[in-house]
């Protein structure tokens, strides 16, 4: 009796996520796939064909593979692993509104000049007649 081993359209998506898990952090460790692959019981091209979600890797694979891109193995097969991974990379700082102005002064020292000026403070922060 022949089984069928194909793969179900939730298996075939469940493959397309995880080998584009894989492909971001490899790349974002700055790894070849053959760098990866001589630490791997397979060739490069099966590396290809898992980060391109033609093939289903093996648990076992996976996890050799969490643990040479130091990541861990729940995480990359999460939807969300590439979103997550981008957050944490950023610090409060990275938002160019929050990056330290030079020159600018305390807000006690803003306050003051623009009221020596003959503007009051609360103008410049919300739109006139609020």
């Amino acid at each position: 009796m022949k089984i069928n081993r194909s793969r179900v359209p939730e298996q075939c998506a469940f493959d397309l996520m995880v080998g584009a898990n894989l492909n971001y952090i490899r790349r974002f460790r700055k790894l070849t796939m053959l760098k990866v692959s001589e630490q791997m019981p397979f060739t490069f091209q099966q590396l290809q064909k898992y980060e391109k979600g033609a093939n289903t890797i093996s648990a076992y694979k996976l996890d050799k593979l969490s643990n040479i891109y130091n990541v861990n193995l729940n995480d990359i097969a999460k939807p969300e692993f590439i979103l997550n991974h981008q957050k944490s990379l950023l610090t409060p700082q990275d938002a160019g509104y929050l990056k330290p102005q030079k020159d600018i002064g305390s807000l006690e020292e803003i306050k003051a000049k623009l009221n020596k000026d003959g503007i009051d403070w609360r103008d410049t922060i919300l739109p006139a007649g609020q």
